[in-house]
């Protein structure tokens, strides 16, 4: 797309690959970028699955287009995106984002790579919601969306290989806080405590004091899956977590026919293998969607448009303030050394735990 603007290609710009030899080069035209589609004659779908050039698109059985072909129903197709349309939203289309589809070959997929596709996206319709997390340090992609239109964020953790990660699971809070969507907080492994949820470490019983939904699960055992099942029931649910909590394990039991690629946690480190390399989207037996996405190590925070700043990261922190109402002396406070602070006093006398502190201080310095 920058190409085609700056006028450093044709307006139909050639595509060439040469063999290691520079012999025998293939060429192909590129579908021009700028071309108009008809959005009359586009077809809607639903997102499940992102790859670094295309998605695959589960078509709407009521649309324009699938009306016009012989009952293609619920049919996945692969579609490639338009420059125009990353240009517009900023990033790439993310699972559960509903888009419109243009029809751009007459052939069916030739299956050679991207402009081979009979489909592309021509627009990504209005989000819900989302849940962004940091994308590569350039000035094209800052942040990337790991789901769009959810109901809820399920947030697995195990209680122990791997540890509790308290900074982590803010982060996570802290996103689902700021797009107004549930919260729930489900353990894994808890067959690995002999004396159940007494055996809990004081971090994850501090949390799950925060938090409105709490779910201790074993696939193991099954403790605690039936429970999840009704929370999942209808609803479009994100699952994410570190590697090695045991996500893509729960959600093989969950979900019949997922067929999640799993792995155990490294014995050198106590850390998990990433498994999960891109966000899917399963349908929830009886109702409802699953999106697993890939274990991460941190998501990015935004209020708006904008970094959230520190001011407003101090205000919002989870479990600072009993019904969120501020309480310190000075509206600017960012709870370090100005006086009438009163999470600094919490602290001291104990009211609020010294993990929650060291976490907002971790997030807080990580803005800088």
């Amino acid at each position: 797309m920058r190409e085609l603007e700056s006028g450093v290609v044709d307006e139909r710009p050639v595509k060439e690959r040469f063999s290691r030899e520079f012999k025998n080069p293939r060429i192909k035209k590129i579908k021009d970028p700028l071309e108009k589609i008809d959005e009359k004659d586009c077809v809607e779908g639903l997102v499940v699955e992102v790859h670094r050039r295309t998605c695959e698109v589960r078509l709407d059985p009521s649309a324009s287009l699938c009306s016009a072909q012989d009952d293609i129903g619920r049919e996945t197709v692969t579609a490639m995106y338009r420059a125009t349309t990353s240009k517009a939203l900023g990033e790439f289309p993310a699972v559960g984002d509903r888009v419109l589809l243009g029809q751009v070959n007459e052939d069916e997929d030739s299956g050679e790579g991207v402009g081979s596709q009979k489909y592309c996206v021509v627009r990504v319709l209005p989000r819900k919601s989302e849940l962004k997390r940091p994308g590569p340090r350039d000035s094209f992609r800052r942040k990337l969306t790991l789901a769009a239109n959810i109901d809820q964020v399920v947030i697995v953790a195990s209680v122990t290989q791997p540890e509790f990660n308290y900074g982590f699971m803010d982060r996570f809070l802290l996103a689902a806080n700021l797009n107004n969507l549930p919260f729930v907080l489900v353990l894994t492994k808890m067959d690995l405590l002999p004396n159940g949820e007494a055996d809990l470490s004081d971090d994850i019983r501090d949390f799950m004091s925060i938090v409105d939904k709490v779910i201790p699960v074993s696939v193991k055992s099954g403790v605690g899956l039936e429970r999840l099942r009704e929370e999942l029931l209808g609803k479009s649910s994100v699952f994410s977590g570190q590697s090695g909590v045991g996500k893509s394990t729960l959600v093989n039991a969950l979900v019949p026919g997922a067929e999640l690629e799993t792995g155990a946690v490294r014995e050198r480190d106590g850390k998990g293998r990433h498994t999960t390399t891109s966000s899917s989207l399963f349908d929830f037996p009886g109702g409802g969607y699953v999106i697993d996405t890939p274990g991460i190590r941190s998501i990015g925070l935004a209020d708006g448009d904008d970094d959230m700043d520190g001011e407003t990261l101090a205000k919002i922190f989870p479990g600072f303030f009993e019904g969120d109402l501020f309480t310190c002396k000075y509206s600017n406070c960012k709870h370090l050394k100005e006086p009438g602070c009163s999470v600094r006093e919490a602290v001291e006398s104990g009211k609020l735990s010294r993990a929650r502190y060291a976490s907002y201080l971790r997030i807080l310095n990580s803005r800088n």
